[in-house]
């Protein structure tokens, strides 16, 4: 099948702390909070409830501590400092040893290059009360350890660690292609605290990866994986024999070799779905692909049709996709790391799928410049019912939500 690619750029210029107006009611505006919190890098954030009051907090993975924000007054709770080897790179959100509180596994020694050692991988644990000190307890070493997600693989009610390597084992420069990334999967063991926490390799297909995110996007009962890495966008599935993997995207044909992705996620529209990338790896253009029509080919790649959204950015960093506003459709939410120009500037950018189908979606620009974007991440965080924006600042150390407000009359 042929890739339909297209380009659609909707400018809308968004100043630096701006509430964002938009024409229609069931459309949403977003006005800017800078919070108090100074970060050395945001490698990461979510929003989960920290202390069972049905409120979201924002948990934060910086250099050396990793930390968490209290709803509504977003007061700093220092998870751990400086018990890990620097940099702290990512963490995973789950109740480890099944006592009913949360537990986070952590990336740490955040060594980009260093392929044949270093990579931390532990969990750590809460104290009796929300301001005592977490313990920390290892899992094992993962050199160029990166992302890290937490799901039920196998549907038996206990959830897999899934561990994503940048860089495969022993690889060299120039471009590190001389060995594959293993994708890993660690059981809970049965006591968390003395392991051992055993791996499993799901694949080794891939070289130089970047991120992964888990979904359903074929339909199936179990879990998949969608991974992706300079060699394009994989979907792996769970069969009988293994993990079957087929590529959905390979990135723009037009540059060869192909340098694939860096940035995934699986998004809903009203009566179908998409994969939103940033392409290249590390790179300028934020991609969508929507499912094709017809029947899936019964082997090799299965490629969706490809969409390229927006060229004009530097270092797309971060993707989400939530539903913003009234309508069926999620929305897609980039983070952008770097300046490209003066008028191109790092921050978050939004795009509305207008007719996803056409290839027709419209770009809106907040608080252009106001976070060098190293990840986002997006929930309710007041009860309204409209998802918010939180981003995590790299250069500019800082912490920001985007309220999702109504739109004015």
């Amino acid at each position: 099948m042929k890739l339909r690619t297209s380009l659609v750029l909707a400018l809308l210029a968004g100043s630096c702390l701006s509430t964002l107006r938009v024409t229609s009611a069931a459309e949403p505006s977003f006005q800017a909070e800078e919070l108090k919190t100074k970060l050395g890098v945001g490698y990461a954030v979510r929003l989960i409830d920290m202390n069972d009051d049905k409120k979201l907090d924002i948990a934060i993975v910086d250099q050396e501590r990793i930390l968490w924000l209290e709803n509504p007054t977003w007061t700093e709770h220092i998870m751990i400092e400086k018990q890990t080897k620097a940099d702290n790179v990512c963490f995973a959100p789950s109740d480890i040893d099944g006592d009913g509180k949360i537990d986070f596994a952590v990336g740490a020694d955040w060594k980009p290059f260093n392929t044949n050692s270093g990579g931390t991988i532990q969990w750590i644990k809460s104290g009796k009360s929300i301001n005592d000190p977490w313990t920390v307890y290892p899992i094992g070493e993962v050199p160029t350890v990166h992302r890290m997600a937490f799901a039920d693989l196998d549907r038996d009610g206990k959830e897999e660690l899934i561990v994503a390597p940048l860089l495969g084992r022993g690889s060299t420069r120039p471009d590190f292609s001389q060995t594959t990334v293993e994708l890993l999967s660690f059981k809970i063991p049965a006591d968390p605290v003395g392991g051992p926490w055993k791996s499993t390799v799901i694949s080794d297909k891939l070289r130089v990866t970047h991120n992964l995110h888990v979904t359903e996007a074929s339909g199936d009962p179990l879990p998949e994986i969608l991974w992706v890495g300079r060699e394009g966008v994989y979907l792996l599935e769970q069969e009988k024999t293994g993990w079957k993997h087929t590529r959905v995207g390979i990135g723009d044909e037009a540059s060869l070799p192909h340098k694939g992705a860096s940035e995934v996620k699986h998004g809903k529209l009203a009566t179908s779905d998409y994969i939103a990338t940033i392409e290249p790896w590390h790179g300028n253009q934020v991609v969508v692909y929507t499912r094709p029509d017809g029947e899936r080919p019964a082997s090799g790649d299965w490629l969706w049709n490809r969409v390229v959204l927006d060229n004009e950015l530097l270092w797309g960093h971060a993707v989400s996709c939530v539903n913003l506003d009234d309508d069926a459709d999620e929305e897609l939410v980039i983070g952008i790391r770097d300046n490209q120009n003066e008028t191109r500037l790092c921050g978050v950018r939004i795009y509305d799928p207008i007719d996803a189908a056409a290839g027709k979606w419209k770009r809106t620009i907040i608080d252009a410049g106001g976070v060098a974007v190293e990840d986002l991440a997006t929930g309710d965080l007041n009860g309204d019912g409209r998802a918010d924006i939180v981003a995590v600042g790299r250069a500019t150390h800082n912490v920001k939500i985007y309220w999702n407000t109504p739109a004015p009359k």
